[in-house]
């Protein structure tokens, strides 16, 4: 009796040594998964760190900004409008610039309403006749602050107009624009990226188009110069890339 009581003790106790044992190597086990799932996160989480570290190391040299050349951009809508008023036949220009032909002389074009150097103060328009008598005027919309002050024929149906400041002695000249007077269509030619710049005159010179430029020297607008500039090889469909230059040969702005 004594026997059995001793086998089933040894019995027991050996089932509770399995069992603990058991229980000790899961319990490890799951440590050492646990320890093995934190290293890779670790690892992992060091190794996306230096990544990024190194992406941010690396961009900035990719967006560095190079030097451009200044550019006006000719392809979009201008932001100045004109409107078309007809007129009469027996209309004539009554405080106007001298009449301006187109090249082939179908158009003739004068600045009505700033006198015979368009210097006067006050709202100027664009007067347009053709060889058919017709009389038409194109006025700028929703701006009474500024008015053509020069125009200049590039081909027989686009005409170069300066526009600048309509009151006031410090301006002397302005931006540079493009009128198809058989359209109406606009189109940005040079808006210069300085107001002390001030264009204010454009010649046409076999390809090219010589412009007079007054360029003050001072804030207070007292001093200036006067700069002559070159829009080389122009193409008045605008459908190739042209350069400004100065006297000296500076590329100054690129129409594109």
């Amino acid at each position: 009796m004594k026997n059995l009581k001793k086998k089933r003790l040894i019995t027991i106790a050996c089932s509770i040594s399995v069992l603990l044992t058991l229980a000790f190597t899961g319990c490890s086990g799951n440590k050492e998964k646990s320890a093995s799932t934190n290293n890779e996160t670790t690892s992992a989480q060091k190794s996306d760190s230096k990544k990024n570290t190194s992406s941010e190391q690396v961009n900035p040299k990719k967006q560095e900004a190079k030097p451009q050349t200044k550019s006006t951009n000719t392809k979009s809508s201008s932001t100045i409008k004109f409107a078309k008023e007809q007129l009469d036949k027996s209309t004539k220009p009554k405080f106007s610039t001298p009449w301006e032909d187109s090249t082939n002389g179908t158009y003739r074009a004068c600045i009505e309403g700033k006198g015979e150097e368009a210097s006067e103060e006050g709202i100027g328009k664009v007067f347009v006749k053709n060889t058919n008598g017709n009389n038409f005027t194109y006025e700028i919309i929703g701006n009474n602050k500024i008015s053509p002050r020069d125009i200049e024929w590039v081909d027989d149906e686009n005409l170069l107009v300066v526009i600048g400041s309509s009151q006031g002695t410090v301006s002397k000249g302005g931006n540079l624009y493009m009128l198809n007077v058989s359209t109406g269509n606009v189109s940005t030619i040079i808006e210069t990226s300085d107001k002390k710049q001030q264009i204010m005159s454009a010649k046409k010179a076999n390809n090219n188009i010589s412009l007079k430029v007054n360029v003050y020297e001072d804030d207070n607008y007292n001093k200036s110069h006067i700069e002559n500039w070159t829009i080389h090889s122009f193409d008045s469909s605008l459908n190739k890339s042209m350069e400004v230059k100065n006297s000296e040969g500076k590329v100054l702005y690129t129409i594109n």
